[in-house]
């Protein structure tokens, strides 16, 4: 598909006399000027004329290389082919346009006095199917053609916004095997998603252990057919020793998965954030599954519209959903004996049905503890007899030692304890020092870390921990425990494993988070400094990505993991690995626009430096947190932070750190409205930066700070000045600096009054940031120059430039799209064309 958004080569076919007829301004001259108004590049066969290969392979060359073919058929058929007579050079380019697929438009001009062969060649192209026009002057003809490429542009872009899908999420989890009870609770949970006359959203309610994330995701996948735009899950850990997952972070990473362009918006608070989630759900059928939700506070902004279900797990009662939101609840009560009887038959395969309704009372009736016991039960080949037995013992043995009988979580530690002690060495040691992980899912080369040990290995033992049935596969290569057994795996660690080796352990995992992250961080900003890393523990897992797409994949994987990492290693007495981790993912959180993580982790990584009493560190995380609070709104306590930044490097003689806390001072004293105040620091800046050779911070302090502040005065002049000097700077050296500096220089003309130079500095500047890869960057710069053809008079250039911010706009699913129309109806386009 040709691309809308940037300028088009347009290869304008005609004969030679074209050129010069009529007198004045002739037929080509309004073509090209038709062209250049729509913001594109006219080029036909006057710009080949010192190639010196056959004409014939010029002329087929240059129509394949272009965006768009325009035919302007005259009255005479032209020169015939050198070595194909039977066709004119113009009839040769038609058919390689046609045979190539190019977009044509075609002009018939002179049409009185028209030569044979050329009535024969306007017979074909009619033939064709084309639509074409006729233009009885060269004004009519500029005004005809440039009314059709903005058609084509606008067609395009309406396409464009068809072909690009919305993606459709995946995310529910494994399903659990020996799944074979509980039929009338999922014929009943299964019936209410499947209700399309009132608002589905579903409570299963129960004590832990019962089953009910269990039933809850394979209902939803027995729903699949009714959603087809997919299925959206995420564990809230609303009980487990996890922070639980906020709503703000959950809305955020739902957004993401209903849409690929969304990066994040400083801007939006959680109530912003809930309203494009469910806009974006609005129409669709999808099935959100909130696992153990907390409150109703922390799952009502999660809640789906009404084309759209939602089945909620919870220990809570979550009464306010149903009096408020129209939920209804269902509630899992423990397996009757019949239940928990086939159940394990299913796993064990046995009949012997006193036996089992022993382990079903002894197990209290939990489907947790019961897959466990029967699993065991049929790997080792024990009898249910057996079975029974054992569980018996144990059992007395936990009432002996706590002195606690009929309580559930005590059933259920009777079943967690026995088949602990029934695991091989090796898996109790993996089942202990896994739990250790301190955030949610894990994969297998993090708990290599852990364990100390191959990834291979580490894989085979997680599975054999899966096939007991104490730890679940959620996705391909991820882990996680139950909260419960979690829970008593940790407490199994605390009484076997000594506190050096548990710290060690965690210490491991967590220095692989640190080279993992710092690995990624290179990718993402390979000329930013990088913070120190020491020797790597032994035998750790290798780190490292292929290219920056798997860098970011493996971040948004491992985000929560890197945040409760960085609060682990704080709680631990790792303060140096917590501040690393901190800081090697904020190029991450910026990228992906996770403000609230960036500041929350900046200030664990300043409470890190300081329990260190490093001061080196301690500066650099105050620059990190100040950067968080500028992007946060927060420009007073950004100044507070960049302060204490700027004072602890000229204690300790750091020119770079004096150097870039200057320059963020500068940013902040303009936020704050000191223009006066930013110049000094950014003057400041400049000097260091001069002095160290530092290239592109002498751009960002010469365009951010020090134009800025005189462009903001008014001082147009000088800060065109400062402008050319930060790009003489950076170009060639930073696309994505040398892109906001071109735009910058637009802007400044435009000010000076300057539309003509300003329009080439947006164009170049679109260019620039498009090449870069700042999509959204190119589109501001267009809709930027579309405003300034407009207040110039020039209605259809500036209705070509919004038409090619546009196609960004839907080809990246930003909302701005909605503005562009706005502003092209304003302009009339609407009304004239009827095709916005």
């Amino acid at each position: 598909m040709t691309d809308v958004a940037r300028p088009w080569r347009i290869f304008l076919s005609h004969t030679g006399d074209l050129r010069v007829r009529p007198t004045g301004r002739s037929w080509i001259d309004a073509a090209e000027d038709a062209v250049k108004q729509s913001q594109h590049a006219p080029v036909d066969m006057r710009y080949f004329t010192a190639d010196e290969r056959p004409t014939a392979q010029v002329c087929v060359e240059a129509v394949r290389q272009a965006d768009l073919y325009v035919g302007i058929i005259g009255a005479r058929y032209g020169s015939p082919v050198r070595d194909d007579p039977s066709r004119s050079y113009t009839e040769l380019e038609f058919d390689t346009a046609t045979e190539s697929g190019k977009h044509r438009l075609m002009v018939f001009v002179e049409n009185d006095r028209v030569e044979q062969r050329q009535v024969v060649f306007r017979h074909k192209i009619r033939e064709s199917g084309l639509t074409t026009v006729d233009a009885v002057d060269p004004a009519d003809l500029q005004a005809k053609l440039l009314q059709a490429i903005m058609r084509l542009m606008l067609r395009l872009v309406d396409t464009r916004q068809v072909d690009v899908a919305r993606p459709i999420p995946r995310q529910l989890p494994f399903g659990g095997t020996g799944f074979v009870d509980r039929v009338e609770s999922r014929s009943v949970l299964l019936s209410r998603v499947r209700e399309e006359n009132r608002r589905r959203i579903v409570i299963v309610g129960g004590p832990p252990g019962v089953g009910k994330s269990s039933l809850a995701v394979l209902t939803a996948r027995a729903a699949l057919a009714r959603f087809p735009d997919g299925q959206l899950y995420i564990d809230l850990q609303g009980y487990s020793a996890a922070p639980a997952v906020s709503t703000y972070a959950a809305l955020d990473l739902f957004i993401r998965s209903l849409d690929d362009s969304w990066h994040g918006d400083r801007d939006s608070d959680e109530q912003l954030l809930a309203q494009r989630y469910r806009g974006l759900l609005d129409g669709r059928k999808v099935l959100v599954l909130l696992d153990n939700a907390g409150s109703a506070e922390q799952v009502r902004p999660l809640l789906p519209p009404q084309s759209c279900a939602a089945i909620i797990t919870t220990r809570s009662p979550l009464t306010g959903l149903v009096v408020h939101d129209g939920a209804t609840r269902m509630t899992l009560s423990p397996l009757a004996p019949i239940d928990a009887t086939e159940l394990l038959a299913a796993v064990t395969e046995s009949a012997d049905d006193d036996a089992a309704r022993v382990i079903a009372r002894l197990c209290g009736g939990l489907p947790l503890a019961l897959r466990i016991a029967a699993e065991y039960s049929a790997l080792s080949g024990m009898s249910l007899s057996e079975l029974a037995t054992e569980l018996g013992r144990e059992r007395h043995k936990l009432d002996t030692l706590s002195g606690l009988d009929g309580d559930p979580a005590t059933e259920v530690r009777v079943v967690f304890s026995w088949s602990y002690r029934n695991l091989s060495g090796d898996l109790q040691r993996a089942f202990r020092l896994t739990a250790l992980h301190p955030g949610g899912e894990f994969g297998s080369m993090a708990a290599a870390a852990l364990l100390n040990t191959s990834p291979d290995r580490a894989r085979r033992t997680l599975d054999a921990l899966v096939a007991f049935n104490v730890l679940e596969r959620p996705g391909l290569d991820r882990y996680r425990f139950h909260d419960l057994l979690r829970e008593y795996a940790v407490e199994r660690a605390e009484a076997e494993d000594a506190v050096e080796v548990r710290r060690e352990a965690l210490a491991r995992e967590l220095d692989w988070y640190l080279r993992s992250i710092d690995a990624a961080d290179r990718l993402f900003a390979p000329s930013r400094r990088h913070v120190p890393l020491d020797p790597p523990w032994p035998e750790l897992p290798p780190v490292g990505f292929g290219d920056y797409d798997a860098a970011l994949r493996w971040c948004d994987a491992e985000r929560v993991n890197l945040a409760a990492g960085v609060r682990s290693a704080l709680a631990s007495g790792l303060p140096s690995v917590a501040w690393r981790i901190a800081l090697a993912a904020a190029t991450y959180y910026k990228i992906r626009r996770h403000y609230s993580d960036w500041l929350a982790q900046s200030e664990n990584a300043v409470e890190a430096a300081r329990m260190l009493g490093d001061l080196f560190a301690e500066q650099w995380c105050l620059t990190s947190l100040g950067g968080a609070l500028l992007e946060s709104a927060r420009p007073a306590d950004a100044w507070s932070a960049f302060s204490d930044s700027l004072r602890i490097n000229r204690e300790l003689g750091a020119r770079i750190g004096e150097g870039m806390a200057l320059n963020n001072l500068g940013e902040t004293a303009l936020a704050l409205g000191r223009g006066a105040q930013a110049i000094e620091f950014g003057e400041a800046a400049l000097h260091i930066w001069r002095e160290v050779g530092d290239a592109r911070s002498e751009a960002i302090v010469l365009h951010e700070v020090l134009a800025a502040a005189r462009f903001d005065r008014g001082e147009y002049v000088e800060a065109k000045s400062l402008l050319d000097d930060a790009l003489a700077v950076c170009r060639d050296l930073d696309p994505h600096v040398e892109g906001v500096v071109r735009h910058d220089i637009g802007r400044t003309l435009v000010a000076m009054s300057r539309p003509a130079a300003a329009r080439s500095a947006f164009e170049t500047a679109a260019a620039v940031r498009r090449e870069s890869g700042d999509q959204l960057g190119a589109a501001e710069t267009l809709q930027t120059l579309a405003e300034l053809e407009a207040q110039g008079g020039h209605h259809e250039s500036a209705v070509a430039a919004l038409l090619r911010a546009l196609a960004i706009y839907l080809e990246t699913g930003s909302a701005q799209a909605d503005s562009v129309r706005a502003r092209l109806a304003a302009l009339g386009f609407e009304e004239d064309h009827g095709l916005c």
